[in-house]
This record gives C-alpha cells, structure tokens and sequence, in this order.
C-alpha cells in the first residue's frame, strides 16, 4: 500500500532561490490558454500557462492562479470556469489578459455560442469546467475542475510560452501516440 500524501505546511526549510526557479522553469514549453469566468455579469479572462490535464475519465483539469485575483474570486463563488486553449495567432488576447492590474473584460474576444463559460472566438479547444477543488498553496489557489463541455477544433497550430516570450510551433509532429504518459 503507498503511503498517504499529506499537504506539507511548513516553509522554514531552505527553498532553491527563486531567480534560479524561474529560470529552471522558463524552459519548459507551456500551452497559453485563457481561464475564463463571468465578473459582474460580463466575460472575464486571464492568460494563464500553469495548466494541466489531470484525468480523462472522469475529464478533469487544473488551473494555478494567484490567490488574490478577480479570477479565483469569481470561480470559487460561482463554482464554474472556462478554459481557452490559444491558437498561434491568438498573441493579441494572451497579451492583453496577461497585464497585470488592469480589467482583463473580454467581450471583445469572445464568441457567444454553445459555452455556458466565456469562451474566445477562433481558439484551439474551449473547456466549460464546475469547480471540483480549490487548494491554496503559499501565493496561488489550484483549481480542478470537472469539465463539462468541449469544443476544439481540427485545424490550427498552437500558442506556446517558452524562454519568458510567446511563440510557435514550427515543426510538425515527430510522433503521434495518443497513450497517456502517466499511466
């Protein structure tokens, strides 16, 4: 039998200096997705890269935002988000939901069709998540959530983050394997 995972609350231990973890983690290739919410009635974005599929049955993701934005707000009282997986030319809506301190109101971005969740026109895939979990961790709430909707698309190349810039994908597939690597 494994051991049980507990939640490690104490911080005091010695942590890698963080100029040296941001770096370390600035070269893992992320896609930038939109996590999206309804605030005050009106669609609500932000540009997020910590994003991960967690489990294809029951289909569950996670999100990691900063604990205190209008997001994590929003979604814990509502209970409800929306994922945006971005297309390469897609760089205008991930600049402008990712300035921080500024109203990220995407009506300008969005498409009003089948997503109960704010969803942006011409991107990849559109999730429509009810919010299963939220943790908090030091500065930021992971969200899981259970995914409810989809739509994706069949064509277009993906908006990356990489190196602390925006790019894309030049190079087709090297494999196709649609088993999952944690299994």
């Amino acid at each position: 039998m494994p051991p049980a995972l507990k939640l490690i609350t104490d911080h005091t231990s010695e942590a890698a200096p963080v100029a040296e973890f941001a770096e370390a983690m600035s070269a893992l290739a992320s896609g930038v997705v939109l996590v999206t919410c309804w605030l005050d009635g009106r669609p609500w974005g932000l540009t997020v890269t910590a994003f991960a599929s967690v489990s294809a049955d029951p289909p569950t993701v996670l999100v990691s935002l900063g604990s205190e934005t209008p997001s994590v707000r929003a979604i814990t009282a509502s209970g409800r988000f929306g994922v945006s997986i971005l297309a390469a030319e897609q760089l205008p809506v991930a600049r402008f939901a990712s300035v921080p301190g500024v109203a990220k109101f995407l009506e300008s971005f969005t498409d009003s069709g089948r997503s109960t969740s704010p969803a942006v026109a011409g991107a990849l895939a559109h999730l429509d998540c009810e919010l299963s979990e939220a943790i908090r961790v030091p500065d930021h709430t992971v969200l899981f959530g259970h995914v409810r909707a989809v739509q994706a698309s069949v064509a277009g190349a993906p908006l990356v983050y990489y190196r602390r810039a925006y790019r894309t994908v030049d190079a087709g597939p090297t494999e196709r394997n649609a088993r999952c690597l944690s299994s």
